[in-house]
């Protein structure tokens, strides 16, 4: 009550109203990536607090800045609640500290207003140093009302304890290599160091592969760019990984999704090495790293770019070369998609890709148009892309109500089901008149569970569509109901066309894909019928379709 009231009264913020507190959370997880600083989410007690959860979640495994506030009962309420383990007390409150300590970085329960300075410095601390994270404040409906006093304690931070690095063994590995490579990862535009990264990767001639999370540390037009190597990744990065003889990998934890099933296989003629800002990351034995550093990466980047800058290496241009002939053979969008029937979700991703300006922020939903579109995007100019990464959470395309505060317009790509995640939040884009773009790709249903379903459990299909349990939606009718500018497009003769029509139109608009129902998702990580009838994981480089059975045409 009195939160609210305050945030009212101050003309130095504004407020955005979402129609639901995971869409508030969301929203300021986006506005964290692409500012750089912490976007703030405003809840209730009770079941307010407990909605926020899953996009406080997401941005703590995704490493992005964002603060939530929540009201909570009389403090001598939640005391007896936390002294007594009595399940309620008070009417809607709950204890939240166990609930969100192990998804922040920092929470705090407000239970004397002298402190509330210390509270706030710390949790803004802990937001923006370090690996980045969000970060809780419980505030008590008798303490937002108390007056505080002049001689508050504050917060003023700790230093942090970095590995020493031997930067002549770097120079020594970096220069006597033939094939070496970049793994760029989210920690790369978490600690804004793309252009010295580039500027470093240039000078020596190394090509560079992104994690998911790094999409966005270089354009995909760069001559260096290789690819985005992962479970749904391109054959180009899968080869060039598996091929190189130095691997540098820059601010990616090497998540399974990554590096495929055999992690202990993964750059096996590399010497890897390994920076990061996180030791817990680090410390992970399951892909072997020859060299660990931790630091942040904004000053290991910016010294190694220094450092590089009279560094005689080895000349790399057939590898690089190498590189460039692998993704012009191996593209993955194949020519063969624009000739199917009905619209193949990778050819129309092409072209909202080739269309969209270039300097929109895309905002990309989780299922299997999060793998389509991480495959097929290409980044150019100023645009950020971003994913719910670790969590893989439906409805992330909400976060875009978060990124649309730099009044640029936001490409928002979304399934049918993610969609209804968060369909209210089509209100809040009416009712601020955002520059969001919301492409809903409508396959009727789940794609990616109705391929596994297909593929493992002999079509036994359950919740995947309007045969099996999930009802479709006319997404085109509930953007009328409400009142947004609707877009669809039925056929692929259509496609340039309404995504101009689309980019035409000021202010928020739905447009409706009706895609293919049961699309390819292509290249990806597959598993091998063995003699027996067993199936063994395949590969990192032996992505299905595999080439060895003439499955692939271009």
């Amino acid at each position: 009550m009195w939160l609210t009231d305050a945030l009212c009264r101050n003309d130095k913020l504004s407020a955005v109203c979402c129609q639901h507190e995971q869409a508030a959370a969301m929203a300021a997880d986006g506005y964290g990536r692409v500012n750089g600083i912490p976007g703030a989410a405003l809840v209730t007690i009770g079941p307010g607090a407990t909605n926020a959860i899953t996009g406080v979640a997401g941005a703590y495994v995704d490493s992005s800045p964002m603060l939530v506030i929540s009201g909570q009962a009389n403090s001598r309420i939640l005391q007896y609640q936390k002294d007594t383990g009595i399940r309620q007390k008070g009417t809607q409150s709950l204890v939240l500290g166990n609930m969100v300590r192990d998804i922040t970085k920092y929470f705090a329960e407000v239970m004397d207003p002298a402190d509330i300075r210390y509270h706030m410095e710390r949790a803004w601390y802990e937001a923006t140093s370090g690996r980045k994270g969000p970060v809780w404040i419980d505030v008590p409906i008798d303490i937002q009302n108390k007056q505080i006093p002049d001689d508050m304690r504050g917060y003023e931070g700790s230093c942090q304890e970095f590995s020493p690095v031997d930067w002549d063994r770097i120079k020594e590995i970096v220069t006597s290599s033939n094939k070496p490579l970049i793994m760029a990862g989210y920690g790369v535009l978490s600690a804004g160091a793309r252009e010295n990264l580039l500027s470093f990767a240039t000078r020596l001639s190394i090509p560079i592969v992104t994690s998911r999370g790094g999409i966005g540390a270089i354009p995909s037009s760069n001559s260096l760019f290789v690819g985005r190597p992962g479970s749904y990744g391109d054959r180009a990065s899968h080869f060039a990984v598996q091929e190189c003889d130095l691997l540098l990998i820059l601010g990616s934890r090497l998540a399974q999704s990554t590096t495929g099933y055999y992690p202990d296989r993964f750059a096996p003629n590399a010497v890897k090495i390994m920076v990061d800002i996180d030791e817990l990351e680090l410390d992970k034995s399951d892909v072997p790293v020859d060299i660990r550093i931790r630091s942040d990466l904004k000053p290991f980047i910016a010294e190694l770019n220094k450092r590089s800058s009279d560094w005689l290496s080895n000349d790399h241009t057939d590898w690089v070369n190498h590189c460039k002939y692998n993704k012009e053979k191996y593209p993955v969008v194949l020519d063969s998609y624009s000739k199917e029937e009905g619209i193949n979700s990778y050819y129309f991703t092409k072209i909202l890709s080739e269309l969209a300006p270039d300097d929109s922020s895309v905002v990309v939903d989780t299922g299997s148009v999060c793998n389509i579109v991480s495959q097929t995007w290409e980044l150019k100019g100023k645009q950020n892309y971003l994913i719910s990464g670790g969590l893989s959470c439906m409805g992330f395309w909400a976060s875009s109500i978060g990124v649309a505060s730099c009044e640029k317009t936001v490409i928002a790509l979304s399934g049918d089901g993610s969609t209804q995640m968060n369909i209210q939040e089509l209100a809040t884009l009416k009712y601020y008149d955002l520059p969001i773009k919301l492409f809903v790709y409508n396959n009727r249903g789940y794609m990616l569970i109705r391929h596994n379903q297909h593929n493992y459990m002999n079509d036994r299909f359950l919740g995947v569509g309007p045969n099996s349990g999930v009802p479709s939606v006319d997404f085109s009718a509930v953007g009328q109901s409400y009142g947004l500018p609707v877009v669809r497009i039925n056929d692929k003769s259509e496609i340039e066309e309404m995504i101009r029509k689309v980019f035409s139109i000021a202010g928020p608009v739905l447009c409706e894909v009706m895609v293919q129902e049961f699309g390819i998702i292509a290249p990806r990580i597959s598993s091998r019928v063995m003699p027996d009838g067993s199936l063994r994981a395949a590969e990192f480089d032996d992505l299905w379709p595999f080439l060895d059975e003439g499955k692939l045409d271009g």
